[in-house]
């Protein structure tokens, strides 16, 4: 093989490898970053609710967000959200408080969950404040402006307290 051949040859072999698929470089982790930004936002979430705010406390979701609670349709979008947050607000007797207990952020970093607690009043059949704690799950996605928003929404009431015996 002269030299120009093996020339040629070795152009090509290069050429050849450097259109190969590179393996991807690991992204950053910026799971920690990300845990702090969920629960920066889980608490100006909370405190929206506490405030009666019913755009903040909407904001917080995604457009195709769901909130999935229990002996009731899940609500399906930001206006569904929206419309049914407005309307609990509404109850003289709405208050709503929760904190986050635990954050784990995928090493992706573009989806999260959440787990805490939560207290909610509303006015009961009778009239009268009724209170409901719970737990509950919530799901953040990172949108595509860096920003984490709630995707579902799962609060999961607790058993209602036995009367106490006499």
């Amino acid at each position: 093989m002269n030299t120009l051949s093996r020339s040629v040859a070795l152009v090509g072999a290069v050429a050849l490898a450097a259109c190969a698929p590179q393996p991807a470089a690991e992204p950053p982790d910026t799971r920690a970053a990300d845990e702090t930004a969920i629960r920066a936002a889980a608490k100006a979430w909370s405190a929206a609710a506490e405030a009666k705010d019913a755009e903040a406390f909407t904001s917080v979701y995604t457009e195709d967000a769901v909130l999935m609670m229990e002996d009731a349709p899940d609500v399906h979008g930001i206006a569904a959200l929206r419309e049914g947050v407005s309307g609990m607000m509404q109850d003289p007797n709405f208050a709503l408080s929760f904190a986050g207990d635990n954050v784990v952020v995928a090493r992706s970093g573009d989806i999260a969950y959440e787990t805490g607690n939560y207290t909610m009043t509303m006015t009961g059949p009778d009239e009268s404040p009724a209170t409901e704690k719970g737990s509950y799950v919530a799901v953040w996605r990172k949108e595509a402006d860096g920003q984490w928003k709630c995707v579902v929404d799962a609060p999961v009431s607790d058993p209602p307290e036995e009367p106490a015996a006499e």
